[in-house]
Formats: structure tokens, sequence, C-alpha cells
């Protein structure tokens, strides 16, 4: 599996730096990760494997998802791998992003009666950061919608983006309409490498 991975990044590697020389607009990506690192997560991400943060729902009403750059080219990587699409494709460039991404996915036991207006993030120690913006996003593959994956990773009402989180412990506040919840988030939790394929 590791010499598939360097194999994959000497070659993904090559591609991306093109991909960057010659279209710098193609993917924000890179102000966050070289090509080579994007290459080795989009390897990693054909495994299925992400390092993406779920915060179960057992900790609050509602499942909390963290896409760092590095998880979204994983993400990326599997989507792409479960739509039989190569990697160093113009939609796969595309689809990756910079920043860091934070959204919620309901839960059966989630409240109907509430809704999320905002989400910070407290790093251990520091101060509070607001989202530089915030959007509605459904996880496209070039022009195709994603699938293969699971269902909180293809569509993202509300999406909050955040351009950098440090790294370390968090405290990820959810603003809603009857008040605030916490979650904390560990140095472990962002380390973990989790699973995103359907199948």
């Amino acid at each position: 599996m590791q010499q598939r991975i360097r194999q994959l990044t000497s070659t993904l590697a090559v591609a991306f730096c093109f991909a960057v020389t010659d279209d710098a607009s193609a993917t924000a990506a890179q102000a966050s990760l070289t090509p080579e690192e994007t290459a080795r997560w989009l390897a990693v991400g054909q495994g299925c494997r992400a390092p993406l943060v779920r915060i179960p729902a057992q900790r609050g009403a509602f499942e909390i998802y963290i896409e760092s750059p590095a998880a979204r080219a994983a993400v990326v990587g599997a989507t792409a791998t479960m739509m039989h699409q190569a990697l160093d494709a113009a939609g796969v460039r595309t689809a990756l992003q910079d920043g860091y991404r934070v959204w919620v996915a309901y839960t059966p036991s989630s409240p109907t009666n509430v809704t999320i207006e905002r989400i910070t993030i407290r790093p251990r120690g520091g101060k509070v950061l607001q989202p530089a913006k915030v959007r509605r996003e459904r996880l496209f593959i070039g022009t195709v919608a994603s699938h293969g994956i699971i269902e909180p990773l293809r569509a993202r009402f509300q999406e909050f983006v955040f351009p950098e989180v440090p790294a370390g412990g968090l405290e990820v506040a959810l603003h809603t309409n009857t008040g605030v919840e916490r979650y904390r988030v560990t140095e472990q939790d962002r380390a973990r490498l989790i699973r995103v394929c359907n199948s």
C-alpha cells in the first residue's frame, strides 16, 4: 500500500505541477497544499479514507464534520475512484478547495425545530474564529454530482468556510435559533482517518 501511494504521488505530483503552472485558478487548494501533498492525499482517498473530522451526535444534537484541505483532497480522491474518474482529470482539480469547511448533518434524533444560524471555532487557548463565508455546496466531480461516498459529504447545507484553523484541540460552537451547542474536538479526532465510501 505504501509503495502504491509513493508511485501515485510521484505521478500525480507532476500532473498537478503542470496544472498549477498552466491554470493557477483551477484549484484554490494549492494555496494550502503543495502539489506533492495534494497528490499524496488524493492517493490516500483512493483507499476510501480521509483525515475528516466527524463528531458523532452522541456529543450533541447534530453530527459535525470538519474538512481540512488534506481531507478535501482525500474525499475528492475517494469520490473520483468511486466514479471511475482519473485523479488528474480537470474535474478533480476543480473539486479541490482551500481553507477549512465545517457543516452539520441532521440525524433521526436531531430536533426538527432547530436551525443552524452560525458556526464558530475556538482553538485551545485562542480567540474565537468567525467563518469567512457561508455557502451551500453539493460536491461535484466535473459536471457530475458525486456518488459512492457517504451522504453527509455529498451535500453540505450550510457549509461554513474558515480560511485557516490552527493545529490542536478545538471547541466548535453551533449558534442556533434556540441557543448555543458546544462540541469538543481533540487532536486525536483531527488525526483520525475515517472511511468515506458507501461500500
